[in-house]
């Protein structure tokens, strides 16, 4: 097939929403010859800077990308429609099917850059931009809201801004995550936000509190120990990774809704748990396990909420005193409770890209509890402190990367010199009640 006739086919592909119609020629006079669009998963995404127009639903992507031998590049738009995907040299070859936009990009032997332009619509549930005024993308839905890959071992930088003409509205978001983090973590909300200024950590992050108009009060009772505990947190485990402007937003999920969403450095605090210590503390150090360390596969969920949940019972401890440390450990038990009546599948699944967090049944109390109990009953034997160092050695170790369960018990294991891996088959590997048999 000819160069030309190649080059009209694929204009006419662009009119059917297929593929796009690259012109030839760049400002140096140069021919720009991009190839063919095909399917390739593995690329890794570097950045995204996204500019999203709340008015029109809008936005505009620049994704850099690592370099590759591939020519091809595969990004999940489930819920996008493209308008246009460009290279600084010009025009780029794509197509868009099941959901899937694939691009054509030259091997270069560099880093790669491109720009999508996309509309977006408003979701009902929580996959996207709900017009209750915030975005949740967890765990999978990110393709909703820009191009992406939802896998959560894939980490990259985000740069953001939010715009909005509509009065009265004040939009909060991070202007960037500076360090590698999951697709689902970046977010913004729009509202009648107000700012409370919690004060700044010794590690030198500056913590405030955005909420709802008239909500003053329960942002302040929420928000009580969050400094204390983040300064624990910066000491136990390390430095937090995502800048020097952290805190939480309050935003209105929806009768029913209850709790939070690690969008670091910015969480989300659903308005009916605003008030709620411990949720505004687990939130928070979903910064370190979660969002620095991310998980190798859904099957590692324990890995980033079991923890957290342990850490924030230590933190509260640490801040707010036994008593409320203890009446967090009495609440957990209840909930135990509940996780080892109804649930339906292991906390810690023995397989890696098996399983569906939402369909399968993971999503639910039990890694949260049974994580928290299984890190309990193993400082009962290595000692609390030992644990926080081990922890925090962790932490340090694989911060910006992905890392599975296994991993951080055989580094539990090594810091400590006592095996981890009974408890954690009792506790995260069985279904049974493991406070009836250990």
């Amino acid at each position: 097939m000819g160069s030309d006739l190649a080059s009209s086919l694929l204009c006419m592909l662009s009119c059917l929403g297929l593929a796009a119609c690259g012109e030839k020629g760049d400002d140096t006079g140069a021919a720009w010859d991009p190839p063919a669009a095909s399917e390739d998963w593995t690329r890794d995404l570097l950045h995204t800077a996204l500019v999203v127009d709340m008015d029109s639903l809008t936005g505009t992507a620049t994704i850099t990308v690592a370099a590759s031998g591939s020519t091809g590049l595969s990004l999940e738009v489930q819920g996008l429609e493209i308008t246009a995907v460009t290279a600084p040299e010009g025009p780029l070859n794509w197509s868009v099917a099941d959901g899937r936009l694939d691009v054509g990009l030259p091997a270069t032997g560099s880093d790669a850059v491109l720009v999508v332009e996309y509309g977006f619509a408003a979701q009902e549930t929580f996959e996207g931009w709900m017009d209750r005024g915030s975005t949740l993308v967890w765990p999978y839905f990110c393709g909703n809201l820009f191009p992406c890959h939802s896998d959560p071992a894939d980490g990259l930088s985000f740069d953001l801004a939010v715009q909005t003409t509509t009065d009265g509205n004040v939009a909060v978001y991070p202007e960037t995550i500076p360090a590698d983090a999951p697709s689902y973590q970046i977010a913004w909300a729009m509202g009648s936000y107000e700012r409370l200024d919690l004060g700044t950590t010794a590690g030198g992050v500056g913590l405030e509190a955005w909420y709802l108009a008239g909500h003053q009060d329960a942002a302040v009772e929420g928000t009580e120990f969050l400094l204390g505990a983040w300064e624990w947190l910066e000491a136990t485990l390390g430095p937090y990774p995502y800048g020097d402007r952290a805190g939480s937003v309050e935003v209105s999920w929806g009768m029913g809704a209850y709790g939070g969403m690690e969008h670091h450095p910015l969480s989300h605090i659903a308005s009916s748990a605003m008030d709620s210590q411990e949720t505004q503390i687990h939130e928070a150090a979903h910064g370190w396990f979660g969002g620095g360390v991310r998980i190798a596969c859904w099957e590692d969920f324990v890995l980033s909420e079991g923890t957290v949940s342990y850490l924030t019972a230590r933190a509260l401890t640490q801040v707010a005193g036994d008593q409320a440390g203890e009446e967090l450990w009495a609440a957990y038990e209840g909930d135990l409770d509940y996780v080892v009546a109804h649930e339906t599948i292991e906390s810690w699944p023995d397989s890696c890209g098996e399983v569906d967090i939402l369909q399968d049944g993971l999503f639910s109390l039990g890694p949260y509890m049974r994580g928290a109990f299984f890190y309990k009953a193993y400082a009962e034997q290595v000692g609390v402190d030992a644990l926080d160092a081990a922890l925090g050695s962790f932490f340090v170790d694989r911060v910006g990367s992905a890392a599975t369960m296994q991993e951080l018990i055989d580094h539990l294991h090594l810091e400590t010199g006592v095996d981890p891996m009974p408890l954690a088959e009792a506790w995260l590997r069985s279904m049974e009640d493991p406070r009836e048999t250990l």
